[in-house]
Order: C-alpha cells, then sequence, then structure tokens
C-alpha cells in the first residue's frame, strides 16, 4: 500500500497548494493520501489566518483523505524541529512516501546533503557552531558548514525546510520516500495571480484587495480573519507586567534579549514596530515571532521540552477513505489516536489548548469548545 505524506500549513490555502496535491499524487499513485498541519498558529511564529479546522476541510476538498495536527509545540519552532515533529508523526501513521515543493526540485541533492551531513555529523555541527560564534544567522551558519564538507549550499526557505524533511528520514532510518517537485512561483513576488506566494495572498487579504484569483473558496476568509497584529496591546501588558527573571524563563528568550525586550515595549506603537526593532544579526523576524508568541502563552523552557515527546495522532479530518485507512493500521500504531481533549492527557495538549485560547482573544467565534467537540469525520462533499 502506497501512503502519501505531505507536510503543510495552508496559510491560506491557495491554488499552488490545490497543484502540489495534484502533482504529488500523479507522482506516487497513493492508496491514501495524509497531510500533517500546522495547528492554530505556523512555523513563521503567526496565528494561521484561519482556524485549523475550516483549513482541515479545504484540504479533504481538494484530494487530501486524512489530515493530522502538528502540535503547537512543533509547529511554532524552527525548521529543524518543525520537521521533526512532521516526519515523526507521518512515519508512526504509516506513511511510504513524502513529497514536497522546493526551488531545487532535485531529490538527490537533498539526500547527497543530507547524507553528509549524517558522515560528517560531528564536523557540521562544530562548523555551525563556529559560525554563529562568529555572529551568523543559523541558516547562513549551517550553509557555511555545507560548503566546507561538501562545497554546496541551500539557501531558499522551501530548500531549506525540505532538507530538514529529508534529515529527519535518513538520521532516524525511517522507511520513507522522499520526492520533490519543483516550486513554479517566486516567494518573493507579491503580485497576485491564479498561482501566487502565500506572503503576497495574506497581504492582500489583511489590505482589503481582492484576491479571488489566488483562493479557491474565498468566502473562508471574509470573517475570522487572524494576524499577529492583533495581540500586540496583550503582548505590551505581559511584557511591562513581566519581570526580567520571569521573562529569561520562557521558551525562546535567550542571550540577554529579555531586557531590550522591556526597554523597547514602550517605544513601539505596533507590532511590527516593536518586532523591527529587535531584528540583530542573530535573531531572525521568523524567530522573533515565535519568541513573542510563547511569551504570551507564557510557555518556559522547560514547558516545550516536557511537550516534546509526543505519543498521539490527533485527527482533525478525514473522509471515507482516511477513515477505511485508519480502521486498518490502529491496532498496530504506538501512538493513541485521538479526535479531541477529552480522550488523552499530554503537556503537548495543555500547550494546544493554551494556543487555542489565546487564538479566542481576537476570534469571533467559539473556537474552544471546538478543541472539544469537534467531528473529524466528514463524508466527500463539494463546500
Amino acid at each position: 500500500m502506497k501512503v502519501l505524506g505531505i507536510i503543510v500549513e495552508y496559510n491560506p490555502f491557495h491554488n499552488g497548494h490545490i497543484l502540489h496535491i495534484q502533482k504529488s499524487k500523479e507522482l506516487i499513485k497513493p492508496d491514501v493520501t495524509i497531510a500533517v498541519m500546522s495547528s492554530s498558529f505556523v512555523q513563521r511564529g503567526e496565528p494561521a489566518i484561519i482556524d485549523k479546522w475550516q483549513r482541515s476541510l479545504l484540504a479533504l476538498e481538494y484530494g487530501v483523505d486524512l489530515v493530522i495536527e502538528l502540535p503547537f509545540v512543533y509547529a511554532c519552532q524552527s525548521a529543524d524541529y518543525f520537521s521533526k515533529g512532521s516526519i515523526k508523526l507521518l512515519n508512526e501513521i504509516g506513511v511510504t512516501d513524502l513529497c514536497f515543493g522546493s526551488e531545487c526540485g532535485d531529490i538527490n541533492e537533498f539526500i547527497e546533503i543530507a547524507k553528509a551531513i549524517k558522515e560528517h555529523n560531528g564536523k557540521y555541527n562544530t562548523y555551525v557552531k563556529e559560525a554563529m560564534k562568529q555572529g551568523m544567522r543559523y541558516p547562513n551558519a549551517c550553509n557555511q558548514a555545507l560548503i566546507k564538507i561538501l562545497k554546496k549550499e541551500v539557501r531558499t526557505p522551501n530548500d531549506l525546510l525540505g532538507l530538514s524533511y529529508v534529515k529527519e528520514i535518513i538520521f532516524n532510518d525511517y522507511n520513507i520516500i522522499p520526492h520533490c517537485i519543483l516550486r513554479t512561483n517566486d516567494y518573493h513576488n507579491e503580485s497576485l495571480s491564479p498561482i501566487s506566494s502565500a506572503s503576497a495572498i495574506r497581504k492582500a487579504i489583511t489590505s482589503h484587495l481582492d484576491y479571488t484569483i489566488a483562493l479557491p473558496h474565498s468566502e473562508y476568509y471574509q470573517n475570522d480573519i487572524y494576524c499577529l497584529e492583533s495581540f500586540f496591546p496583550y503582548l505590551k501588558y505581559q511584557l511591562l507586567t513581566s519581570s526580567v527573571d520571569e521573562l529569561k524563563q520562557y521558551h525562546m528568550v535567550d542571550e540577554g534579549i529579555e531586557n531590550l525586550l522591556i526597554q523597547n515595549i514602550t517605544k513601539s506603537n505596533n507590532m511590527d514596530d516593536y518586532i523591527q526593532s529587535l531584528l540583530s544579526k542573530r535573531y531572525t523576524k521568523p524567530r522573533i515571532q515565535r519568541m513573542l508568541i510563547h511569551i504570551l502563552m507564557k510557555n518556559t523552557k522547560e514547558d516545550i521540552i516536557e511537550a516534546m515527546d509526543l505519543d498521539f495522532i490527533r485527527i482533525l479530518a478525514m473522509n471515507e477513505n482516511g477513515r477505511e485507512y485508519l480502521n486498518k493500521v490502529k491496532k498496530k500504531l504506538s501512538f493513541h489516536l485521538i479526535t479531541n481533549f477529552t480522550k488523552h492527557h499530554h503537556k503537548a495538549l495543555d500547550i494546544e489548548l493554551k494556543a487555542t485560547k489565546l487564538l479566542s482573544i481576537i476570534s469571533h467565534t467559539n473556537i474552544i469548545d471546538k478543541e472539544f467537540s469537534s467531528i473529524p469525520y466528514t463524508p466527500k462533499k463539494k463546500l
């Protein structure tokens, strides 16, 4: 049986994602397609623009059979941790083939680089640490190490993420065959077309421009739209009422930045200005945004470490094909299968609920109730 796995955020779900699903299925010809999807917050450290249940339904509409949740504890993290959680869950649920989009489009390149990193792991880690001590950002430090070991580098966002996926497969000897599809759009391009970048579409949505050319079911983006800026008043209060010692306990607050966090908050009038004031060689915009979300949730370093040892797979949505697959494999799974928060207890689920409660502050619907009452099975139908 061929089981296709894809790693997604669908922030928002656009025509390029439909193309990715179609091309992946044409390439693999799977019996079932499973997506692991970021929950309420995404890897860039922002709230997903619409909630996870709506994104899951869109995935089912366009060819995915089963959507499982990438818990917040892995979703709102750097590429390496994001990949670790995603690949772990896909392996546990029985995926045989992984397909992702990349600017390179050559899976053999990723495999060669991942194997070289594994073979020279000691040297690689040493080179990365040396480069970071010189003030390099982590992705640049990794490239510096690759150049020394293999005389190759990986720079574009989807290639960096794709390499992280392949590294996880190779380092853990997972029985997953990786594949990649060449991306056809420029991730920097902010103009709208039938195949547009997610950032361009998000900008159009939040700027109240016409984005219907790039989105299927654009009616999903008319009401509850979530953006990081909406949390600024809550973040400001949190920082102004926290001590430096308290901030130092929170996940990703490192290297003395806690002093700057408090110092700059009174000088900023909005989230973007505040983030810009914190940027440095070491602290990129996504890293800062992830850190601010963790501060808003009061996630300590210990909380995150404790929550990372997952023992469950949460089902967000499935059609009949997805349900049949689960019935075949559920007795063989080492992880618990859950659909809501009433069936299982885990630190990662406690943090997930905190994330939903944070999102509920800016939501016009009762999304907290959905964590306890959502029904993942959706018969195949038109939305």
